[in-house]
């Protein structure tokens, strides 16, 4: 099969790869419908890298897929399912996952990351990772569920009420996530900071009600939100100074995109001033259920932020289309 495969710095190839096998009793054969290209996907291949993954493994690990074998000793699952992953399988008897949080699980190899994903025509995953979607799903929505079972994780961490004030920094895909979910929770203003006009469209188009560039937020922050923002989100992963200062007092703030090569100088002070609090979110946490059912339910404007499908041969294309800013959010068909 043709693959999309790291090759370590910054390289991305498609090669040919030998088809998968079922080699433990819990492991299942998926044929991959779909897979997205992820944020974190960009850092892996940036020079230095920002997110760490073995070179050697085939990328990609937001994708939704059919099953086509299952292991000797899987019995709740059957060949034919359509299905969604949870690309980061939980060990269950850690220290975290036994607290309770299994994102903090201490034994995770994540699909695409660390053992190969989906961006290939197909995948070995285990049975206890997988989610079953319904038939009727559009495939490019189908594949936002992973990406959207974290951002539900940080919007529960958030813990949002009708009517309080939003900042949304960054509108890549993470960013209108969480604008979709806010916008259905009933926050507002919800505003989104983005410089680029393409993503700031998209970010309008689910459900924000202000669109900024950085320099029209501070020229207009005082007037929009007088006294702060309730919540501010930062969905690129190195704006926690610009978080801290557009926070209200007794605001919480939402730390969701990563970049391991950040390190932006913080004014604690006015953390403790303000009596803020920070959050870290990571992966999902037990909602994959809640954002299968909104994704099947049509609860969420999801549709505008699938910009581009591509098939498995144009996957470089699509990367560049990301890193320029003309897509939000690429699939791809393998």
């Amino acid at each position: 099969m043709r693959a999309a495969v790291y090759g370590g710095d910054g390289r991305l190839g498609l090669e040919d790869r030998p088809m998968p096998r079922i080699e433990l009793d819990d492991d299942l054969l998926i044929a991959v419908e779909a897979c997205g290209i992820c944020g974190s996907d960009l850092q892996i291949l940036n020079v230095p890298p920002g997110h760490p993954a073995t070179p050697g493994t085939i990328l990609g690990h937001e994708f939704v897929g059919r099953v086509e074998a299952i292991g000797a000793g899987v019995t709740a699952i059957d060949v034919g399912w359509r299905v969604v992953v949870d690309p980061d399988p939980k060990c269950g008897i850690c220290q975290s996952c036994q607290a309770g949080r299994p994102a903090n699980c201490e034994h995770i190899v994540a699909l695409g990351v660390y053992r190969d994903g989906g961006l290939a025509s197909h995948v070995i995953a285990p049975a206890a990772a997988v989610y079953r979607i319904a038939e009727d799903v559009p495939t490019a929505r189908a594949a936002l569920v992973e990406p959207l079972a974290c951002v539900i994780n940080g919007t529960n961490r958030a813990a949002v009420r009708p009517g309080e004030s939003v900042v949304v920094m960054g509108a890549g895909t993470i960013g209108c996530l969480f604008v979709a979910v806010f916008a259905a929770a009933g926050a507002g203003p919800l505003i989104v900071v983005e410089p680029n006009p393409v993503r700031a469209a998209v970010a309008a188009a689910v459900g924000a009600d202000v669109t900024l560039t950085p320099e029209e937020f501070q020229e207009r922050r005082q007037a929009l939100l007088p006294n702060g923002a309730d919540v501010v989100v930062d969905a690129v992963g190195s704006l926690l100074p610009a978080a801290i200062e557009a926070a209200g007092m007794g605001g919480r703030i939402v730390l969701f995109g990563m970049n391991g090569a950040a390190r932006p100088a913080i004014h604690q002070v006015e953390i403790t001033e303000k009596g803020l609090t920070i959050l870290g979110s990571y992966i999902s946490n037990f909602t994959f259920p809640t954002a299968i059912r909104l994704v099947e339910a049509g609860s969420l404007v999801l549709d505008p932020i699938v910009t581009t499908v591509l098939p498995l041969d144009q996957v470089v294309d699509g990367l560049a289309s990301l890193r320029s800013g003309d897509a939000t959010k690429v699939v791809i068909t393998p």
